[in-house]
Formats: structure tokens, sequence, C-alpha cells
């Protein structure tokens, strides 16, 4: 019964999101939102995963094929993520950057930044089972 529950918000929350991104207008240069933040899991993972101890990486092939130069970035997808599309939709920015990724820095973040992590969950159960198995 839970799994159900979860699956069946797992899909309302991607029709909502589906929803946001087909009625904004994609051609408007002024956006009225500044900024894309992001809180989640590896559904929305940009790459914060690299830099900590974990084995829940996506930072090697087939992982980032579609994505722009074609390197793994540590998205858990071939390609953007949601926070992606929905940034380009909102006319912020292409992608979202990881938080802990050096490549970027504080200036980079202004117009969003991505604090989601693979694996995290409410339970902190969950980071004990992770970190037992590095």
């Amino acid at each position: 019964m839970v799994r159900i529950t979860y699956l069946a918000l797992s899909w309302l929350l991607l029709l909502a999101l589906l929803t946001i991104m087909v009625t904004i207008p994609t051609s408007e240069a002024n956006s009225n939102v500044p900024a894309v933040i992001v809180f989640g899991d590896s559904t929305v993972d940009s790459g914060n995963n690299n830099m900590i101890a974990t084995v829940l990486k996506s930072n090697f092939r087939p992982y980032g094929r579609d994505f722009e130069g074609g390197e793994p970035t540590g998205r858990f997808s071939n390609g953007r993520v949601p926070p992606d599309f929905l940034a380009e939709a909102l006319g912020v920015k292409s992608s979202v950057p990881a938080y802990l990724d050096p490549a970027y820095n504080i200036e980079d973040f202004a117009t969003g930044v991505c604090f989601a992590s693979a694996g995290t969950g409410y339970d902190n159960a969950t980071s004990h089972v992770l970190c037992n198995l590095i």
C-alpha cells in the first residue's frame, strides 16, 4: 500500500512539473523568477555526490552522453534532469549547477544552485546504511 502511494505521488509530481513547463512561455526574456534553488535526491541531483564519499555516484559513462559536451556530470540521467528543464523554461539558465562542484563559484549560484544529493531521505537510517557501504 505504501509503495503504491509513493508511486502515485511520484507520477503526480511529474505531471505537475510537466504542466508547469508547458504553460510557462519560453520566449519571454524577462523572467519573474530570479533563481532556481533545488533540494532533493537522485532525481534532481546535478553532481553533488561527485564530491561526497558515497557509493551513489553517476560520474561515469553512460551517464551524461546526451548532456552538453557528452561527458558525465554526476546527474543520474544521460542528459539533463528536471530542474534543468524547469530553469530553462523559466528563462533563468540552461542547467542548474551542483553546489559542491568546484568548477563554479558563488557568482554562478546567483541564478540557481542544486543542493540535491542522491540517496537522501527523511529517515536517518538512510545515511547510516549508505555510509556503512563505503
